[in-house]
């Protein structure tokens, strides 16, 4: 899920301030725009983006600038120094990152005032997305061994 951004010129020119922000005042709220958070963040929920936390755990929802937008995602594998993201309501995940372009991490959203993430159970709901993006890993690892199947095709 994304927050709002017309192009890369304008996405370079405010993080900068974004992460000042953050330095400064150690939180800072936005509006996400999107699904791919569904149903965890809503289209339109606002986000408080904190700081990256000294160490920031599987499951914990990230926020890094992703082309011309900034993205709020689920860190749900680590790769040697490599980070791994996915949006809860997507099937592949994002490019891999390195932890220096993590801009922050959510700590909560709301939607019409009221908080709605992190909810009750959500330390268990996290390892559902973990395990999730696992299996969805495994099946397109599959489906590239199946014969007839195009190499370069994406599952």
């Amino acid at each position: 899920m994304s927050v709002p951004g017309d192009g890369l010129p304008q996405l370079q020119s405010w993080l900068p301030l974004l992460q000042e922000s953050l330095a400064r005042e150690g939180r800072f709220r936005w509006q996400l725009a999107g699904k791919s958070m569904e149903p965890t963040l809503r289209d339109g929920c606002q986000i408080e983006i904190v700081p990256i936390r000294d160490a920031i755990s599987l499951g914990d929802v990230v926020v890094f600038a992703g082309g011309s937008a900034l993205v709020a995602h689920r860190l749900v594998h680590r790769s040697g120094r490599y980070l791994v993201t996915q949006g809860d309501g997507r099937r592949e995940p994002d490019r891999w990152l390195q932890p220096t372009q993590l801009v922050g991490q959510v700590d909560k959203a709301w939607l019409d005032s009221r908080v709605i993430w992190p909810g009750r159970g959500e330390k268990v709901l996290r390892w559902r997305w973990i395990g999730r993006a696992y299996v969805l890993a495994g099946v397109r690892r599959m489906r590239r061994l199946l014969p007839g199947r195009n190499q370069g095709e994406r599952a």
